[in-house]
């Protein structure tokens, strides 16, 4: 079964992302392949089912979630507190970028600041967002 659901319209407007994707990345191979897709056929590449746009055709639940606004408002301190974190981090990238010599040695030692930067960037995977991730997260559920 496909992972994700899309209309026909939702998934060409993904193909035509992907090429633009493609040709910002000076893949023009890549984005006169996914060009030359039909809607259908970039779905079917991208594991993609295409669904029906008639809101009939999906129920989604009523129920309400217990503490569905409280964990919203956790994570989204959480991102909040992330994005400033990576903004911080991106202003530090920058300084660095700015005040760095002309010499190979000073701009070797600032790659290697930024390259460390970059590390400490990388998130930690935390147990809320292991939920999200495993499907567990508040989006609405589809009834059977």
């Amino acid at each position: 079964m496909a992972s994700k659901r899309m209309t026909l319209d939702q998934a060409d407007s993904a193909r035509r992302r992907a090429v633009r994707m493609m040709e910002n990345f000076g893949d023009e191979a890549g984005a006169a392949e996914f060009d030359a897709m039909s809607p259908e056929e970039y779905a079917d590449y991208k594991g993609i089912e295409i669904v029906n746009a008639n809101p009939s055709h999906r129920t989604r639940s009523t129920r309400a979630r217990p503490h569905s606004t409280e964990r919203r408002e956790r994570v989204m301190v959480k991102k909040s507190a992330r994005v400033e974190e990576l903004e911080d981090t991106i202003s530090d990238i920058y300084d660095t970028y700015q005040n760095c010599g002309t010499t190979r040695a000073e701009l070797t030692s600032a790659m290697e600041h930024i390259s460390t930067l970059c590390v400490e960037a990388v998130p930690e995977v935390e147990d809320d967002e292991e939920d999200e991730e495993n499907g567990d997260g508040d989006d609405e559920e589809e009834e059977e």
